[in-house]
């Protein structure tokens, strides 16, 4: 299902979440309509609801392309145009903006600017001096092999892009930084440039000038971490710790978690080795392990998520997490398995369950090949039934074929307490321009 970890090359078009998808093949003869060409054009008017189609400082084109699975979206911003792929990570970005909005709405209030002439005398209270030049976290850091140092709004000290500055953590300004990030629902690691470069201006004015400053109620956060899905469950258990730890505070607890689970050593280093993932990312996908309970495979699941080789990827795997933790602890419980060398929950009933991120899925050639290698596999291991959940849309050809290979299909998925999977309605779109056609 998630074969997309294994391939690094991406383009506007076909997008690494393309082959995300080795699953299923047919267990059932009939009509199918054959697959669809890729990439489907899809409009964001349909596709998106008005809060994240257009606001303050932002609109969406309404030209959406679809590689089968995810959507790549163009965002035109007050501080430039944007490609951005898959819905979550637009709620993520859009998010941000918010919170620069915000940011800047406070660097224009005379407190910000009496705050910083305070700063800039290099004395805080008790008259005590202050280092006047701390190194800025949004620029300079340590430049090296790998794109995980170049991150934005990262202070290095080691070849952990996450490590805070000594002199940053010695002032306070990182946790004055990561607070103020994680109250406008915002993932304090993000490489949005805009929003790090006004949270460090904020964040200086409050540690060195004394700006007494509440974010959290300037903006609806809708629960909503910069390129992750944190349930609001999650959010409410991990926000004063995301607040007040730093990285490799976050580090040691996430190790001591997957420890217990009886993931061994190696894996964990190798999967804490892949800097794609944010602080707040890993965070959240240890947890979201840890909530599926004393299951078997979820060091499968690890050694998965350790080859997301870029951020798109990174997004789906933590996404993927939640999702099935959420399946496990509401519906039905199992082990993870591996199929195809990839992370697969495998119910005690005996179904194979994929419960998928996915903004639009389609049927491409990528996932009626990928279906059939891995439903082959799942006849041969005796699987007795075949679920398929998709958190947003389905289109109907899509629909249609996987029914016809023996799989239950489930759109816009939400996973409720007491065993329930409710859905919030049928597919409203289908590719612009036709009824179910491609257009180029």
């Amino acid at each position: 299902m998630l074969t997309v970890m294994l391939q690094t090359k991406r383009t506007l078009y076909t997008l690494a979440c393309a082959t995300v998808l080795t699953i299923f093949a047919p267990f059932a003869l009939g009509a199918e309509p054959p697959p669809q060409q890729m990439p489907l054009l899809l409009k964001a008017t349909d596709v998106l609801p008005k809060a994240l189609s257009a606001g303050e400082g932002y609109s969406v084109k309404d030209k959406v392309l679809n590689d089968g699975f995810q959507n790549t979206y163009i965002l035109q911003t007050d501080y430039g145009e944007y490609t951005v792929t898959g819905n979550p990570a637009l709620a993520a970005r859009i998010q941000e903006i918010k919170a620069t909005k915000v940011l800047e709405g406070i660097e224009r209030s005379d407190a910000f600017k009496d705050a910083v002439k305070g700063a800039a005398s290099g004395m805080v209270e008790g008259g005590k001096s202050l280092v006047t030049a701390p190194v800025e976290t949004t620029k300079g850091a340590v430049k090296g092999v790998g794109r995980w140092l170049s991150n934005v709004g990262r202070s290095v000290t080691s070849d952990d892009p996450y490590q805070e500055n000594a002199v940053k953590t010695a002032l306070g300004h990182d946790a004055v930084k990561r607070g103020y990030a994680i109250e406008m629902g915002v993932d304090p690691y993000t490489d949005f440039e805009p929003f790090q470069k006004r949270l460090g201006e904020v964040a200086r004015a409050a540690t060195a000038g004394g700006l007494v400053v509440s974010l959290g109620a300037d903006m609806a956060t809708g629960g909503t971490m910069a390129g992750t899905v944190v349930t609001v469950t999650s959010v409410a258990g991990m926000k004063e710790m995301l607040k007040e730890e730093p990285p490799t505070v976050l580090a040691r607890i996430n190790r001591e978690k997957l420890e217990k689970m009886g993931i061994d050593s190696v894996s964990i280093d190798a999967l804490f080795k892949n800097y794609n993932y944010t602080p707040v990312e890993l965070t959240a996908m240890v947890e979201a392990l840890r909530r599926m309970g004393g299951i078997k495979g979820r060091d499968i699941f690890v050694t998965y998520a350790t080859a997301a080789p870029d951020r798109t990827i990174v997004g789906f795997m933590q996404q993927y997490a939640e999702m099935l933790a959420n399946y496990i602890t509401s519906v039905e419980t199992g082990d993870i398995v591996s199929i195809n060398t990839e992370a697969w929950l495998r119910t005690r009933s005996d179904k194979l369950v994929a419960a998928i991120p996915a903004d639009y899925l389609a049927w491409s050639p990528e996932l009626e090949g990928a279906e059939r290698s891995v439903s082959a596999q799942a006849e041969k291991l005796g699987i007795k039934g075949k679920e398929f959940l998709v958190e947003d849309r389905v289109d109907p050809q899509a629909r249609k074929a996987l029914e016809s290979r023996g799989w239950k299909v489930s759109e816009r998925v939400q996973l409720a307490s007491g065993g329930k999977v409710s859905t919030t309605g049928k597919p409203d779109v289908s590719p612009a321009g036709t009824a179910s056609g491609v257009v180029r």
